[in-house]
């Protein structure tokens, strides 16, 4: 399983960026997971839904099935290496959203569509592959990436 993650403050194009990576994967045919980091509780799932009072109540583990589709939330602080080991065999890529402090292979994006650039430099990222900026970088970071997931050096 290929790891890598993506990183850089608010409104930097993460999201965008990862979203643009899974279409590319799914069009080879490829497996891919992407795990999202965020830094509050409140206002990821909502209270008004039946999952959300589920939670609010108590209740250790919450699963959510559709026709096509299941969603299973934990009422635990989570661990990236337990959920990283679960997927292991299950997908080929595994994409991680933030968790800047992490030492997997990474992509910084540097400039904050709300703050302009930011300075990711005082913070000790470790890992770095690229910088980029997302105005006039996302055609090369979409070629880079296809070219490095299509490597199967695993990390």
């Amino acid at each position: 399983m290929k790891v890598l993650q993506v990183v850089g403050f608010k409104n930097t194009g993460k999201t965008t960026l990862i979203q643009r990576m899974v279409a590319l994967l799914k069009s080879k045919g490829r497996r891919v997971a992407v795990i999202k980091h965020h830094h509050l509780d409140k206002g990821v799932i909502d209270a008004g839904t039946d999952t959300g009072s589920f939670l609010e109540k108590g209740a250790d583990f919450t699963i959510l099935n559709t026709p096509n589709m299941s969603v299973r939330t934990e009422n635990v602080q989570p661990s990236l290496e337990a959920q990283m080991m679960q997927l292991a065999g299950e997908v080929d890529v595994l994409l991680i959203e933030g968790y800047k402090r992490e030492e997997y292979p990474k992509i910084v994006l540097t400039h904050s569509f709300t703050d302009g650039h930011t300075n990711v430099d005082k913070i000790g990222l470790r890992n770095v592959l690229k910088h980029a900026d997302m105005r006039y970088d996302e055609g090369n970071i979409i070629q880079w990436f296809d070219e490095w997931s299509s490597d199967d050096e695993t990390v």
